[in-house]
């Protein structure tokens, strides 16, 4: 739909346009998108209605709240933005986890994303399965209750749960929506009367008239009021005694006192007025259903349901209502059309099942050859996937049909590279001892062996060795014997991680891994080059490796294969229209992370004319959604949060950047700055890094301005403890029944003390160590202090990056819970007294900024 037309829309269901709300959401994607898609993208699966996940979905109503909350009342803003979406999406509203399951993830190479049955069943099995099924018939010995279970039962089944649908829960639905939509109606009748004689009680009140003369105008008023079929319907007024002050039916009732009136002779209860009279003075208004005379014939009387409202100021009633008898009738018109409609349906589900049925006789054969088929695609896929951290394949008369994804990362190889005949020779090393499994692997494929297990040594695409545990086992496969072949790499556990033996790599890997991604020619050799950092970094783990050349090795690798897939991606997509810089925020800004960390990021670009604004910004969101999706299937996760150059709000000029900023360090209270922490910490990874230097610069020249701010910031700082209490005893929660603590949790309080104290120096020193150095240089501590804070700092980082891997290695999910019963006795003290010096850093910020 067009902006006009979701406008047209609002405005007839809620009365308000919104137009700029509807231009909001569906911001940077006017009817030059398509435009753009030709001209930047046309090698290319680009969609340039991409990011509308970012506002095309509930979690953005919140940020609409924000954007337009001087302008309409939220009840408005959520009409609107919701009336919009549906409408975008034929009645549904989607949240974001609906636009990332598969339908915006970019491929870095052909196979990767495109697993299906081929992948297991090649064309000549499937020809195999399937050959000479036509030669066959089915057999007579099929009668029709073959297919009584699968078919006719199920077909029965959804006619009666139909019918019964219909007749105990639609039907009865529809019969309490038409009552309460009567019952609605006379409500809003009812509250238009008595606003009628709220204004003569205005004007008896002003002085204007005399009360007498305000309650004759205002009855004959209301009794002029009529409403329904033929304008039969009608009001009446009572007072609180109950008198009749106006029935416009019953003359004969005016004046009368009807504390005893009835005019039905089996009710020998209180009089219906006086019940009027007792519903008003217990709730001021209400429903009540009595007999009263059937619409004009006095003869007659009939079930009547009526809304009452009290006027406290003249104590009067004002009530009209509607006999229940004509609602029976509309829903016994709607039951018999429903009646009508359903056994048309029921007939034609009839004709449709016997149809089905008359097909699946002739397939019937056919169908059990497929299902046998997918039986034992299934049987595979579970052979090979059943624990990620082994490599398989699987084999059938010799030929590779499968192999999975941990196999591929770690030799570096693809599906088509393993599918080769010749690939046997290029998997095993040189080393005497694979001579045996060679020989042994060649008689089992021409089923002259049986299954074994051997310690074996394979090569890397890169020429790199890994010692590893050979076993075989057999598998059927299309009534043919295959093999299931699983590649274990020998480990060992070291300081509570699993590593590999000196031999998988060799020391002078790490500037390899750059190199090659650096030298990449396509996005898939660049992931192919990040699978090789996990082992780099288990064999520098094993060999003694410093935590801070580790996270130094992280740190590089991601910014390589960044600057790799922006440079690829320029090239597909064309030169970038201005000067840009991709930013880092957070771990990844300052090369804390671990080889878990997910990314944060966004993109700085130089400030255009207003006038071009949007079509720099589409190019930008173009690149970075091509980015941010490589680096997901690299390994490095979408941030939960969103903070990602592919989302519009940190897809922004350099002025756009610095206002945020202003706005960010102005309205600062210590809720806010929660929020804000990641931001704090920015480096640019590819591009002009002056774009950043001039945030940074800019950043400074407010907080100048904004004094109160670091103290504001100082206590979020405060906020974030170390987990000991008073006595110096570890605070631990349960996870899983466990006794843990969280290990991200214990470095936050040092992260946060380094941002802010980087923030009061101006220190352009991004990463934890080097911020510590440069606060040694302010004099903040000295230098046995500074060895002292890098140990600490060392220390957790190392604990938390050893406990993913076992996490990692253990096929649990990786998190930052550390249970403490795994640690020794001596590693738990060690513990205290980290954390306990780490308490010292909260003295120095209530010092400075207290």
């Amino acid at each position: 739909m067009k902006i006009s037309e979701h406008a047209a829309r609002t405005e007839a269901l809620f009365g308000v346009r919104g137009e700029d709300i509807h231009k909001w959401i569906d911001g940077f994607f006017d009817h030059d998108g398509k435009d753009h898609a030709q001209h930047m993208a046309k090698q290319l699966d680009y969609d340039p209605f991409d990011h509308r996940r970012f506002r095309h979905c509930k979690e953005a109503l919140g940020e609409a709240y924000r954007e337009f909350g001087g302008r309409y009342t939220q009840q408005q803003i959520k009409d609107v933005f919701e009336t919009h979406i549906k409408d975008d999406y034929e009645g549904y509203l989607p949240g974001r986890a609906d636009f990332e399951n598969g339908t915006f993830t970019a491929k870095y190479h052909d196979r990767t994303h495109s697993d299906s049955i081929e992948e297991v069943l090649d064309e000549r099995e499937l020809a195999d399965y399937f050959d000479g099924l036509h030669q066959q018939e089915p057999s007579a010995s099929h009668p029709l209750k073959h297919f009584s279970y699968r078919i006719v039962l199920p077909t029965i089944a959804a006619i009666i749960l139909f019918i019964t649908s219909i007749i105990y829960v639609i039907v009865p639905l529809v019969e309490d929506s038409m009552v309460e939509q009567k019952r609605q109606m006379l409500r809003e009748l009812t509250s238009a009367a008595v606003s009628i004689v709220d204004s003569y009680v205005e004007l008896e009140q002003q002085g204007v008239l005399s009360k007498e003369s305000a309650q004759t105008k205002a009855a004959l008023e209301i009794k002029t009021m009529r409403y329904g079929p033929e304008n039969s319907d009608y009001f009446f007024i009572t007072d609180m005694h109950p008198k009749m002050v106006m029935h416009p039916n019953r003359n004969d009732l005016t004046g009368q006192d009807l504390t005893h009136y009835s005019n039905d002779a089996q009710d020998d209860g209180p009089s219906v007025f006086v019940r009027m009279v007792q519903l008003v003075n217990e709730s001021q208004q209400g429903f009540l259903e009595y007999q009263w005379q059937w619409k004009d014939d006095p003869t007659l009387t009939a079930p009547k349901m009526t809304y009452l409202e009290g006027i406290e100021e003249w104590d009067w009633i004002i009530g009209t209502g509607v006999y229940i008898e004509d609602v029976e009738q509309g829903i016994a018109k709607l039951e018999n059309t429903m009646s009508r409609i359903f056994v048309v349906i029921t007939i034609g589900l009839i004709a449709l099942m016997s149809y089905v049925i008359n097909q699946s006789r002739k397939s019937e054969l056919k169908k059990k050859r497929a299902e046998l088929a997918l039986h034992e695609a299934k049987d595979r896929y579970r052979a090979l996937v059943e624990s990620s951290n082994e490599g398989y394949i699987l084999e059938a008369d010799g030929q590779v049909l499968f192999s999975n994804t941990r196999l591929r990362q770690l030799l570096g190889y693809q599906q088509d590279d393993l599918k080769s005949n010749t690939i046997w020779e290029k998997l095993f090393s040189t080393a005497p001892h694979n001579t045996k499994v060679i020989e042994h692997l060649l008689k089992l494929f021409k089923q002259q062996a049986e299954p074994g297990e051997f310690e074996a040594q394979l090569q890397t695409k890169q020429g790199q060795h890994i010692d590893i545990i050979l076993t075989t086992s057999k598998i059927f496969l299309a009534e043919k014997l295959g093999h299931v072949v699983s590649f274990r790499p020998i480990v060992r556990k070291i300081y509570g991680t699993s590593v590999t033996p000196t031999s998988l790599l060799s020391s002078h890997a790490d500037q390899t891994i750059v190199d090659h991604i650096q030298q990449a020619n396509t996005h898939s050799e660049v992931v192919e080059s990040l699978n090789q950092l996990a082992d780099q970094i288990r064999y520098k783990i094993e060999v003694g490796t410093r935590p801070h050349h580790l996270r130094n090795l992280i740190g590089l690798t991601y910014d390589a294969a960044i600057c790799r897939f922006i440079e690829l991606t320029i090239a597909d997509i064309g030169e970038p229209p201005v000067p840009f810089s991709f930013i880092s925020f957070g771990s990844n800004a300052r090369h804390d992370m671990t080889l878990f960390s997910d990314q944060d990021n966004a993109i700085v670009f130089e400030t255009p004319d207003d006038s071009d604004l949007k079509s720099i910004r589409r190019y930008f969101l173009h690149l970075a959604e091509k980015v941010c999706a490589l680096l997901n299937q690299a390994g490095y996760r979408y941030c939960d949060g969103l903070i990602m150059a592919s989302n519009h709000q940190w897809c922004l000029s350099q002025q756009e950047w610095k206002q945020n900023f202003t706005d960010w360090i102005e309205s600062a209270t210590p809720d806010t700055i929660l929020e804000l922490n990641v931001f704090f910490d920015i480096r640019s990874t590819y591009g002009h890094a002056t774009l950043v230097d001039g945030i940074q610069t800019h950043i400074q020249s407010v907080l100048a301005k904004q004094p109160e701010f670091l103290p504001i910031y100082s206590l979020n700082c405060l906020s974030y403890h170390v987990p000991l209490d008073s006595s110096g005893q570890l605070i631990t929660e349960k996870y899983e029944g466990i006794t843990s603590i969280n290990l991200k949790d214990c470095l936050r309080p040092m992260e946060i003390f380094c941002r802010l104290y980087a923030l009061h120096f101006d220190i352009r020193e991004i990463s934890t160590i080097e911020r510590l150095r440069q606060l040694h240089t302010h004099d903040l501590f000295d230098a046995e202090t500074l060895r002292e804070m890098v140990y600490l700092f060392d220390h957790m980082w190392n604990l938390r990056f050893m406990n993913q891997l076992v996490e990692y290695t253990d096929l649990r999910k990786v998190n930052d819970v550390l249970a403490i019963d795994e640690l020794t006795t001596v590693e738990q003290q060690n513990l205290k007294n980290v954390l306990s010096r780490m308490q010292q850093l909260e003295e120095w910020v209530k010092r400075d900024f207290g």
